[in-house]
């Protein structure tokens, strides 16, 4: 190739083999000179990796600083279809703005904003001042759109993009931009429909060259206490393994079980029919969005998806466990009144319930059996087993049950105890870290995980938390989506083929009435 024509992205993924070529420079001194400029904050233009931030609300707001902080990246467009507003939804009233505030130098920006704010120029406001704060001789500017398609399409050369959008748009806007061959971080679910979520899977699986980030395997920490579990159960220290339980207070918004009737003006600034994206036309209204998306069947994922990621991917992992072949679920009712007052149950194929919960039946990738999984959330958990300190097991945890005692530990593993007899007799079983710990910082104020997706971005190694990695996990949860639509009835489902084989109409569940113009 003739120098003029590669690209910098392509110069990002071949210099590794050209430094191993040439050897003039001896590779100690490239290294110290590279290390010496990222501790600085220096890194040349041609070795960072360019990346588009699509999804400007305030998880985005809150997570961007572990993007902005990491030297060897540069956010160069924001994408979102709202342009400013601060009527978005947060955990507290100012906590957002403060953050901002201190991120970007500023303790009086926008001292008299009422609400919370968010949408794709507050996110290029920060970015910028973030940079010419914190970057010397920064002299760029951020690129705004409401499609992120346009950006790509004007951006000739973004390495990558970060995707933290509604539920419902997640498959759509990885599969576009993996098409366009971009490395992508994304947030849980991979799709909350089967066959998207799976086509994300096989495009991840079949390409060498992309590297893919599902941020929750974040949660995995450095795996010691999964480990430690693991140990345990191999030693028989609760005999044979029956059940696997995980429970949490989700969901933490409000839940709405009837669709809205009220009819609300579309906001000045917000794209309807882009947030919308490959869901069927409806009118809009704010239930359905800011938090709340994930409450609703063709928006979000439930409860599930939005924590049982974190608990369950490394449980999957440790024990080896394959898809879901069955999956069953029960769940609250509301109660409503007929036009004439007398009392009916509500019962939908729209919106989640205020509580749920799963019966899984998962085999493992030897084919020695299964396990049974049992996801509650809502306020539902299961009983305490016999021997358990408490009356009661806390609000979220996870608890492993055996022929012979069982293993409660908090929702993400930590601090696992054995109960019952055989408690002191393996207590001297202990675990090890299993990988480098996620939540670890790198010398140049990358975090851990970020830098093992950037040195996929750069040749070196498959992440361990790739798209293709949380397959199985997340087919599970697809399934138990379908198994609520469908009013609790148990589903048989084949991996092999997938598909549901005890129920047409359950089965085409599973996939999206894809909008015009937004097939996949």
């Amino acid at each position: 190739m003739k120098k003029d024509n590669i690209s910098r992205r392509e110069f990002l993924t071949t210099s590794a083999a050209a430094v191993g070529a040439l050897t003039v420079v001896p590779s100690h001194v490239i290294s110290a000179s590279v290390g010496a400029a990222r501790k600085n904050g220096l890194v040349a233009p041609s070795d960072r990796i360019t990346l588009l931030h699509i999804g400007c609300g305030t998880e985005g707001h809150h997570e961007i600083y572990g993007l902005l902080k990491a030297p060897a990246i540069e956010i160069v467009g924001v994408a979102d279809p709202n342009r400013e507003s601060y009527d978005y939804r947060d955990w507290s009233p100012n906590g957002l703005a403060n953050n901002i505030r201190k991120l970007i130098g500023e303790p009086d920006w926008k001292p008299d904003i009422k609400g919370i704010p968010g949408g794709r120029m507050i996110m290029k406001e920060v970015v910028e001042k973030y940079y010419r704060l914190n970057r010397k001789n920064y002299k760029g500017s951020v690129a705004e759109a409401e499609d992120f398609r346009e950006l790509l399409d004007t951006l000739k050369d973004v390495d990558a993009v970060k995707i933290m959008s509604p539920d419902h748009q997640h498959a759509f806007q990885a599969l576009e931009c993996m098409r366009r061959g971009k490395h992508v971080i994304m947030h849980k679910p991979l799709g909350n429909k089967m066959t998207e979520a799976m086509k994300v899977v096989d495009v991840a699986r079949a390409s060498t060259k992309l590297s893919t980030h599902m941020m929750a395997y974040n949660a995995f920490g450095d795996g010691k206490e999964m480990n430690q579990i693991k140990r345990w159960i191999d030693a028989g220290a609760i005999g044979k393994l029956k059940e696997i339980h995980n429970w949490t207070n989700r969901p933490v918004w409000p839940q709405y079980s009837e669709i809205p009737k009220d009819k609300q003006a579309i906001p000045d600034g917000f794209n309807w029919d882009l947030w919308l994206g490959p869901a069927q036309m409806r009118d809009y209204h704010n239930a359905y969005t800011y938090m709340t998306f994930r409450g609703w069947y063709e928006f979000g994922a439930g409860s599930i998806a939005d924590m049982g990621y974190y608990s369950l991917w490394s449980v999957f992992d440790a024990m080896k466990l394959d898809s879901a072949v069955s999956c069953s679920s029960r769940f609250s009712r509301v109660i409503g009144f007929n036009p004439n007052n007398t009392p009916r149950t509500i019962v939908n194929d729209y919106s989640y319930p205020m509580a749920s919960a799963f019966r899984f039946e998962v085999p493992y990738k030897d084919k020695s059996g299964s396990v049974i999984l049992q996801w509650h959330d809502g306020g539902m958990k299961p009983p305490a087993p016999e021997g358990y300190e408490n009356d009661d097991l806390p609000i979220e945890g996870m608890m492993f049950i055996g022929t012979e005692g069982a293993i409660v530990s908090g929702f993400l593993r930590e601090k696992p105890v054995i109960v019952g007899a055989r408690a002191k007799q393996f207590a001297h079983i202990t675990g090890e870290a299993t990988i480098p710990n996620t939540y670890d910082v790198m010398p140049d104020g990358t975090d851990r995980w970020l830098q093992n997706w950037i040195d996929g971005v750069r040749g070196k190694s498959k992440n361990l938390g790739s798209f293709e990695f949380a397959k199985e996990v997340n087919e599970t949860f697809n399934l138990g989506s379908v198994s609520l639509m469908c009013n609790g009835k148990k589903l048989l489902y084949d991996p092999a083929t997938r598909t549901i084989t005890n129920d047409a109409a359950a089965n085409k569940l599973l996939t999206r009435d894809v909008r015009k113009g937004w097939e996949m």
